[in-house]
């Protein structure tokens, strides 16, 4: 008898013939900051806006009292001059200027509602799969969401409407540098791959 014939027959350790299983990717932390950062971006340029809408002429007319009290120069002014001076010289004038800042509060707003709401979307998309298109979307949406609030940030908007205008820019600047990771990445690749 030869070794071979007494030798115990060779056998495959179980799943040998059959393909490796991949393992699903695992879902980064930074995804789901990802998400939450875009949509808090989302939440508070909206909130913002609500707030604008809501004020209307009452608070346009209260935002040039605060410009003209707090820096007269910037419109023009004579330093000392109050809004009550420029009220009673300019009747149909002032209510000009204020139906004037109201709508320039409210274009800004609604530009702010638009880039809002295309951020929540792209980031509603991102949530699933991190897919390159998304955060291409999200880092325009972001990026554009920007100006808007730029514009609040650099003149002299209500404190209310500034403080929510400037939350927003730091979560879309957030979500922009979130959306493009290793870790968020890595994780698209293996989506895309399969792996």
């Amino acid at each position: 008898m030869s070794h071979y014939q007494a030798a115990p027959a060779h056998t495959a350790p179980p799943g040998a013939g059959a393909p490796p299983t991949r393992r699903a990717a695992k879902r980064p932390g930074t995804l789901a900051a990802l998400f939450w950062t875009a949509t808090a971006s989302a939440v508070t340029a909206a909130v913002g806006a609500v707030l604008v809408f809501a004020g209307g002429e009452d608070m346009a007319e209260e935002n040039i009292n605060d410009v003209i009290a707090d820096h007269p120069d910037v419109v023009g002014l004579p330093s000392g001059t109050t809004a009550a001076d420029i009220k009673a010289l300019s009747g149909p004038i002032w209510d000009e200027l204020v139906s004037d800042r109201a709508g320039t509060l409210s274009a800004r707003a609604g530009f702010a509602v638009f880039t809002a709401v295309c951020l929540l979307v792209f980031a509603l998309g991102a949530r699933r799969g991190a897919a390159v298109w998304s955060r291409v979307l999200i880092t325009v949406s972001a990026v554009v969401a920007l100006f808007p609030h730029a514009l609040i940030l650099g003149d002299y908007e209500p404190d209310s409407v500034a403080m929510l205008s400037l939350a927003a820019l730091l979560t879309a600047i957030g979500a922009v540098v979130l959306c493009w990771l290793p870790p968020v990445n890595r994780y698209a690749k293996q989506r895309t791959s399969g792996a």
